[in-house]
């Protein structure tokens, strides 16, 4: 007796391309969030005159993008509620990422 492969369910496929769309959208999200940054005042004299700047947390970010990566991993594999949580993890991660390019000009 075998067994014949199921066909990925509708919600699974569903998850998958939202969370490639997730992940794709979060560069350009990057780049457009730091073009903000940089045209307010302190943006600006941070990025050109370097007086007054925090430096960027390279550490914490690099976990977010690593968690991020992880994330979307399970969401693009793993079916069912596993891939909904996941996603729903993605894209909170992808927010936090965002918003901590925005604190830090």
């Amino acid at each position: 007796m075998t067994r014949t492969p199921q066909p990925a369910t509708v919600p699974a496929s569903r998850f998958r391309s939202r969370s490639l769309l997730a992940a794709l959208l979060f560069l350009p999200a990057l780049f457009v969030v730091k073009i903000l940054v940089l045209a307010t005042d302190t943006g600006g004299r941070c990025f050109a005159d370097d007086i007054d700047c925090a430096p960027f947390p390279v550490g914490p970010f690099g976990a977010l993008l690593a968690a991020l990566v992880v994330s979307f991993v399970v969401a693009t594999a793993a079916p069912g509620r596993a891939g909904r949580i996941a996603l729903a993890a993605q894209v909170a991660l992808e927010a936090v990422a965002v918003l901590l390019v925005l604190a830090f000009p």
